[in-house]
C-alpha cells in the first residue's frame, strides 16, 4: 500500500470504527483496525466480533493497493500532533511508514489475512429498509433506556434492547428484572414486524457513534438475524440476541395501582442527589432509602454506617399511607431524562409492590421499578 490522504478526515474515520475496538488478548488482530483501498477510496473497519462499523473516505491519491491492520492508538496520537494536512501512509516488509514534510514514523502491522472477514453483500440501494429516524433522535432514545438493561452478559436475554413495533410504531424496551423501561415512539413507516433484541454493547457503540457526528438520517435493516445501521457512509452491524425475551406485557398492563403522588422532576432530583451521597456506599443496601407518605408529604430516610440524612417536601398525594424502600440511583436514572419543567406521577400498590412512574399524562416513557426490602 502507498497512498496519500487527509490526515484530519483519516482521524475522523478512525474515531468512527474506534468505537466497537477493545483490547482481546485472545486474538490480538481484533484490537486493532482495518484498513484497504477500493479504488480510490479507503475502507475502514473496526470490530469486537459482535458489533462491526466501516466507514470509508477519498484518498488524495492512491499509488499502490493493499490492505493493513495495525494498532490505531499510537497512530492516532501521532498523527494529531502533525501540522501537514496530507500525510502519505507506506506499507514494506511488514510495517507501516507514515511520511509528512518534517517527519516520518514507523509502526509494526499484523497480518491482514488473519483478521476477521466482514462480508456485506447487501446492495442497501436495493433493499427497502425496517424503517428510518433522524440520527439524534435514535441517540435520546437509547440514552432513555439502556441504564435499564442488565449490564453484564451473565444472562444474555436482558443484556439487550429489545425493538418491536405495532404498525408505524416502534417500541424500545429493557429490564434487568429489578426495572423496566418501556419507550414508544411513531415513525413515518414501518416494513415488516420487528421484534428484536439489540446487544447492549452495540448499543452502548451506536450511541456514542452517533453523538460523535452531526444529525443525519438513519436506515435500519433487519437481514438473516442481523441488524444494520446505515448512515451515508457509515454502516454498523450487529448479531442480534436469538433469546426469548421476557413477557413484559403483562406489568404493562397491571392496573393495581391505587395510589399516587405528584411531584416537579427538578425538585425530586435535587432530593435524590442529596439522598445518593449518603446512601451509595451503604453495605446493606446501595443506593436503598425509605419513603413515608402521606396526603401531606413525602419523608425519605437513608443511613450508611457514618452518617444519615432525613429529607421532607411537601407532595400533592392521594391514597393510603404509604411506607416503602426504593433505590435511588435507579429512581434517578429514569427523572433526570425528562424536562426538569416535568410534573411527575409515582403510583404504588403496597410496600413490597412495584411502583409505575412516568411524566404525568404521557405513557409514551414508561418505567417500573421493584422496592426493595424494608428494614424495621
Amino acid at each position: 500500500m502507498k497512498i496519500k490522504l487527509n490526515r484530519t478526515e483519516f482521524l475522523k474515520r478512525l474515531k468512527i470504527i474506534e468505537k466497537t475496538i477493545s483490547e482481546n488478548k485472545i486474538k490480538p488482530v481484533i484490537s486493532c483496525a482495518y484498513m484497504e483501498t477500493r479504488g480510490n477510496r479507503l475502507f475502514f473497519c473496526g470490530t469486537n466480533l459482535e458489533t462491526t462499523i466501516t466507514t470509508e473516505m477519498d484518498c488524495n491519491e492512491v499509488l499502490e493497493e493493499g490492505k493493513i491492520v495495525f494498532q490505531h492508538q499510537m497512530v492516532e496520537e501521532y498523527l494529531k500532533e502533525i501540522k501537514d494536512e496530507e500525510v502519505s501512509f507506506v506499507e514494506e516488509d511488514g510495517n507501516l511508514s507514515v511520511v509528512s514534510s518534517d517527519s516520518v514514523s514507523e509502526f509494526s502491522l499484523m497480518d491482514a489475512e488473519d483478521y476477521p472477514k466482514i462480508l456485506v453483500s447487501e446492495r442497501f440501494d436495493e433493499i427497502e429498509e425496517q424503517f428510518s429516524i433522524d440520527s439524534d433522535e435514535l441517540a435520546d432514545i437509547f440514552e432513555k433506556v439502556k441504564y435499564a438493561a442488565a449490564p453484564t452478559t451473565d444472562n444474555m436475554a436482558f443484556n439487550c434492547v429489545r425493538v418491536e413495533n405495532k404498525e408505524n410504531m416502534l417500541k424500545f424496551v429493557t429490564t434487568d428484572t429489578y426495572r423496566l423501561v418501556y419507550l414508544t415512539k411513531d415513525v413515518d413507516k414501518v416494513n415488516g414486524e420487528l421484534e428484536i433484541s439489540i446487544p447492549l454493547s452495540t448499543v452502548e457503540a451506536v450511541t456514542k457513534l452517533l453523538r460523535g457526528i452531526e444529525n443525519t438520517r438513519l436506515s435500519f435493516y433487519f437481514i438473516n438475524k442481523q441488524i444494520f445501521f446505515k448512515l451515508k457512509d457509515i454502516l454498523v452491524i450487529s448479531r442480534v440476541i436469538d433469546l426469548p425475551f421476557p413477557n413484559y406485557r403483562g406489568i404493562l398492563e397491571n392496573d393495581q395501582y391505587d395510589k399516587k403522588m405528584i411531584i416537579n422532576a427538578e425538585q425530586f432530583i435535587k432530593i435524590l442527589k442529596r439522598i445518593m451521597i449518603f446512601v451509595r456506599n451503604n453495605a446493606e443496601s446501595k443506593y436503598g432509602a425509605t419513603f413515608n407518605i402521606n396526603e401531606k408529604e413525602m419523608k425519605i430516610n437513608g443511613i450508611n454506617e457514618i452518617a444519615k440524612i432525613n429529607e421532607q417536601v411537601e407532595v400533592n398525594y392521594h391514597g393510603d399511607d404509604m411506607r416503602i424502600a426504593l433505590n435511588t440511583k435507579f429512581l434517578f436514572e429514569y427523572i433526570q431524562n425528562l424536562d426538569k419543567e416535568s410534573t411527575i406521577t409515582l403510583e404504588f400498590i403496597r410496600s413490597n409492590s412495584s411502583v409505575r412512574i412516568q411524566k404525568e399524562g404521557d405513557d409514551r416513557y414508561l418505567y417500573i421499578l421493584m422496592p426493595l426490602a424494608l428494614r424495621d
